[in-house]
């Protein structure tokens, strides 16, 4: 609080205006004299309209009840009324002596009472009494205030995970509350063990500063080193300064606040503020610049290890894609040998029928029937070809409306040769009007091949595969795929889906597991029934709408 209380005196007669001036003036208060309740009512809303810094505010008003113009307890109504000037006390002097008077002015809000003649001493123990009151009231207040702020950039702060706003609103916050000329926050860079600015505030404008600072150097430095808060009154004649600061913002340093950022006693920056605009530093100032670190501190801290988790999602994402894709290519080279043959078939029709063309002397009829041939086996070649692509190929969007039929035929188009070289004989029980699902639809193609290239290879001496569609309500559709070959054990069914577990020997162990993640993914899940020597059945449930 300031040194001398501004008293504010309103009597229509002089010689108690200049009476109780003295007496006041004579215990070191400042006295604004006014002689009508006008003047009164026109210094108290002048105080208001000035700007906070160059207010001359009322600390106490000695208030006449009979006043010509307006009197006292109109005066004293509109000074409990006004939400600037409610709290400033109010001591009504009268020479009324009823109950009825007294009890009239503490009705419109007076703090005090004193009828004439008034004695000097008990005027100015009233006086002394109404300003402790005041004092304490105005502490409360500020720390209300301090408080609701403080409460206030909390939520801001708490409310945001990217660091650059969080640094931002901190400083604007802290700047708001300490009333100071300028502020830094220095993060601990824990690589090359500096402090660097983060974010320099001086005035209202955002500044940049190039340079970094070894903990321990400045008093920036001094703070991350022994993790105390710290205030220096006067920084000229301190021997931790650092005048870079003061160069690069192009400010006189005069006084300074710096605390630690802590997480976990772990120190991961500083907080420093530079000359109070309103007065000096002091251990209040402190304890709120410290009280606000902590939250700063939490909400680096939190918006830190969000960046690291949303970074190992995108690296998990990203090793996930090349997973499918590693599996996409496994799958392709399983089916390589039918492949080639199916592709080495029209090629040998094709060369058959270009050689006899050329080469023979033929009629126009037999060329455009050998040509005729030729052609079909290019658009064959071309067929086998987009099937390889389109399975090979990445998916180019997300979920979409998928006819899972049509991506059965497809798996089974593009496993066909080896089906028929493995003498594998197909059955489709295909639940007609199946509805489409939401779904990536080349994620889907890769499970179905994968599923139906382990059937192939369980029934080394040939078998059979059905494949059966079926559609629940409540559970959604499933796709189950029954062979007839060697079965798995109790122990293997319980491991199958797990990464690098595999029943061949040149097998990689993975198909099954990506194909379990697609379709977790999906919404869905994948159960196999196996007995050994039985036969296997792997069933896909997939739900009706997009997963959440």
């Amino acid at each position: 609080m300031k040194d001398k209380a501004n008293i504010l005196i309103v009597d229509d007669e002089v010689e108690t205006v200049d009476m109780i001036s003295f007496l006041l003036e004579s215990q070191g208060y400042a006295v604004i004299p006014t002689y009508s309740g006008t003047e009164a009512l026109e210094i108290l809303q002048q105080g208001i309209q000035e700007p906070a810094g160059s207010r001359f505010p009322i600390d106490l008003v000695i208030l006449d009840v009979r006043i010509p113009d307006v009197d006292g307890y109109e005066i004293c109504q509109v000074i409990k009324r006004d939400d600037h000037l409610r709290y400033i006390p109010v001591i009504m002097v009268t020479g009324l002596r009823s109950v009825e008077d007294t009890t009239r002015g503490l009705a419109v809000g007076a703090d005090d009472y004193v009828s004439k003649p008034f004695k000097a001493e008990e005027l100015v123990a009233r006086v002394k009494a109404m300003l402790r009151v005041r004092a304490m009231e105005q502490e409360l207040l500020q720390r209300t205030h301090e408080l609701e702020t403080l409460n206030e950039i909390n939520k801001v702060i708490t409310s945001s995970l990217d660091l650059d706003q969080i640094l931002s609103q901190a400083m604007h916050g802290i700047q708001r509350i300490l009333h100071v000329e300028a502020g830094s926050l220095l993060l601990l860079d824990e690589d090359s063990g500096l402090l660097e600015f983060k974010k320099v505030l001086s005035g209202s404008q955002e500044r940049m500063v190039d340079f970094k600072l070894r903990v321990g150097e400045g008093i920036a430095g001094h703070v991350a080193q022994n993790g105390e808060p710290l205030l220096v009154a006067n920084v000229q004649n301190d021997p931790r300064f650092c005048p870079r600061m003061d160069e690069a913002i192009a400010l006189v340093t005069r006084s300074v606040l710096c605390v630690p950022l802590k997480v976990k006693d772990r120190i991961i920056g500083v907080i420093e503020v530079i000359n109070r605009l309103d007065g000096l530093f002091d251990e209040n100032d402190l304890w709120l610049l410290d009280y606000m670190a902590g939250s700063v501190a939490i909400a680096l801290e939190n918006a830190r290890l969000y960046t690291e988790l949303s970074d190992f999602a995108s690296e998990l994402e990203k090793s996930q894609t090349q997973l499918i894709l590693a599996e996409k290519l496994a799958a392709m080279g399983r089916l390589a040998a039918s492949i080639a043959h199916e592709i080495n078939n029209p090629l040998q029709a094709i060369h058959n029928c270009l050689h006899l063309t050329l080469k023979k002397p033929l009629n126009e009829e037999k060329k455009t029937r050998y040509l005729g041939m030729a052609q079909e086996e290019v658009e064959r070649l071309i067929t086998i070809v987009q099937r390889m692509l389109e399975f090979y190929r990445s998916s180019r969007g997300g979920m979409a409306p998928t006819d899972v039929h049509t991506i059965i035929e497809n798996v089974l188009a593009l496993s066909s040769k080896r089906l028929q070289h493995g003498k594998i004989t197909v059955t489709k029980k295909l639940t007609p009007d199946l509805p489409a699902i939401n779904a990536v639809s080349d994620q889907l193609k890769q499970v179905f091949l994968n599923i139906v290239i382990n059937a192939i290879e369980a029934m080394p001496q040939g078998g059979e595969l059905c494949i059966e569609t079926k559609l629940n309500e409540e559970d959604g559709l499933s796709v189950a795929f029954i062979d007839t070959g060697v079965g798995l054990s109790e122990k293997d069914q319980e491991n199958i889906f797990e990464p690098f577990f595999t029943t061949k020997a040149m097998g990689t162990g993975l198909g099954l597991s990506v194909s379990y993640g697609i379709i977790e993914r999906h919404g869905g899940r994948i159960e196999v029934q196996s007995e050994l020597g039985e036969g296997a059945t792997f069933t896909v449930h997939l739900p009706l709408t997009s997963p959440t």
